[in-house]
């Protein structure tokens, strides 16, 4: 059975629904923050695999959205990268931005090095950790096809598999690293913070349909343009990128100019609205449809991967991390952020922060960086750098 491109993209969406509902009814997957498309998705693929398996029903996909919308949300990434907004986020964002930079340099570094002692090609310590790790499931699922063609066989279902793990751990892991740095350097004594000062949540603005269509546009013309960087440098450089990572590039030249200039008056919510909603598609759609049989040669090496990967992230967060933002409360906080981000995404820190806000007290500074850091920078500079490594590695 052939579905087309339309009726893949309707079947995504019903996977989505599964997945929202799943998570209503399972405490386990809500507490986690484990993605609704990709719940959805794993048991959706978990079935048609089955059913290949023992030649009773098979069907095959037409993905013709499935690029347009993984464009679409790394575009949104892209829009997010402003460089007012790192300079008004103060020295504490500058200083957590370049320790993650650090961290994701040595989480790419381990995970090459790993692989060569394991015999592996190089890109499989690439895709379970930066690409997997502190990209997500996006990530995972953009940057597979381009590392199996560049000789790992199996990379999106292998590097979902380990994103997936990584978000587990970021959510088992965060909380529990804070609290021993709390109770061990007696940090609760220094809990006198105002309730005011704690971080009030984003809330969207009322907005029109006109508004919407506005910003779609300013969003397609930015993917229209990026799309020919990319081509011009593939084509004509001969380096290999993704083809978002020129739609990327682009919009953060938009946000830049706009923030001194507002020219096309974007709305930075909406971008993000759009973006999150062509992120969730594309991930059911790309993740209902993988070859999860080419997986059963691939589970040990993950766990390893994730093993190593999990405790290098939990020393940074202790170490590193803790010294460098303050060596205080705020700064454990941060350590569980950093933790969630780096292991699975922005969710995750996020929910790792809140445990920790409600039980001991408000952490505005904390609320502050990370955010900044894990959902509007380090998806950029992670792109850059697993690119490189594609190009340097292919």
């Amino acid at each position: 059975m052939t579905l087309t491109s339309f009726q893949t993209l309707a079947l995504a969406a019903l996977v989505v629904y599964f997945g929202r509902w799943l998570k209503t009814k399972i405490h386990f997957i809500d507490k986690y923050n484990l993605p609704s498309p990709v719940i959805g998705g794993f048991i959706t693929a978990g079935v048609l695999t089955v059913l290949k398996a023992h030649d009773i029903f098979v069907i095959h996909f037409d993905k013709a959205f499935e690029q347009a919308l993984m464009i679409m949300f790394f575009t949104s990434v892209g829009y997010s990268a402003s460089v007012r907004l790192l300079r008004e986020g103060g020295r504490i964002v500058v200083f957590f931005l370049l320790l993650t930079i650090a961290g994701l340099l040595v989480q790419i570094l381990a995970g090459i090095g790993v692989a060569k002692l394991m015999g592996l090609h190089p890109l499989m310590g690439v895709l379970t950790g930066a690409v997997a790790l502190t990209g997500g499931p996006g990530t995972a699922l953009a940057f597979g096809p381009p590392i199996e063609a560049a000789g790992v066989e199996g990379a999106s279902a292998i590097g979902l598999t380990a994103a997936m793990g990584g978000i587990l751990l970021g959510g088992l892991l965060g909380s529990p690293l804070a609290t021993f740095l709390i109770h061990k350097k007696s940090l609760r004594e220094n809990l006198h913070l105002h309730a005011t000062e704690r971080a009030a949540p984003k809330i969207l603005q009322a907005h029109s349909g006109k508004d919407l269509l506005y910003n779609i546009l300013a969003l397609i013309l930015i993917m229209g343009i990026g799309t020919t960087l990319s081509k011009w440098i593939n084509d004509d450089l001969g380096i290999t990128l993704p083809i978002y990572i020129g739609s990327m590039i682009i919009a953060a030249l938009f946000r830049n100019i706009e923030d001194v200039k507002p020219v096309f008056k974007i709305d930075v919510d909406w971008i993000e609205e759009i973006g999150s909603v062509a992120l969730t598609l594309f991930i059911a759609m790309a993740i209902m449809s993988l070859r999860l049989e080419e997986l059963k040669n691939a589970a040990l090496p993950i766990l390893i991967f994730l093993g190593i990967q999990t405790i290098l992230v939990a020393i940074t967060a202790l170490g590193p991390v803790f010294w460098v933002t303050g060596k205080d409360y705020e700064a454990s906080v941060i350590s569980a952020g950093y933790t969630g981000f780096m292991m699975g995404t922005t969710a995750n820190a996020m929910a790792n922060m809140s445990a920790l806000s409600q039980r001991y007290g408000p952490a505005p500074k904390a609320f502050l960086a990370v955010p900044i850091v894990g959902s509007c920078f380090i998806d950029f500079i992670n792109a850059a750098l697993i690119t490189f490594c594609l190009n340097y590695f292919r």
